[in-house]
């Protein structure tokens, strides 16, 4: 006999990391570049994407200057 007591859902999620019947979500677009993206940035005062982590270049603000990041007009 058979004594599997939890819901399909529950099984499906321990075996596969998903629900039953149910595909795997979409990756998230970047609305600047459209590459699959991890994190989204955001800035201003009303929080406008502004690049993920494709398309912004982290450089540290001390070596601004050297690495291009921080230009001087």
């Amino acid at each position: 006999m058979y004594n599997n007591l939890e819901h399909p859902d529950i099984t499906a999620t321990l075996r596969t990391g998903y629900p039953a019947n149910h595909k795997e979500p979409e990756p998230p677009i970047c609305p600047v570049c459209g590459r699959e993206c991890e994190t989204v940035y955001r800035a201003g005062r009303y929080g406008e994407i502004v690049g993920c982590d494709n398309c912004i270049i982290e450089c540290d603000a001390w070596d601004g200057l050297e690495c291009g990041c921080l230009e001087e007009d």
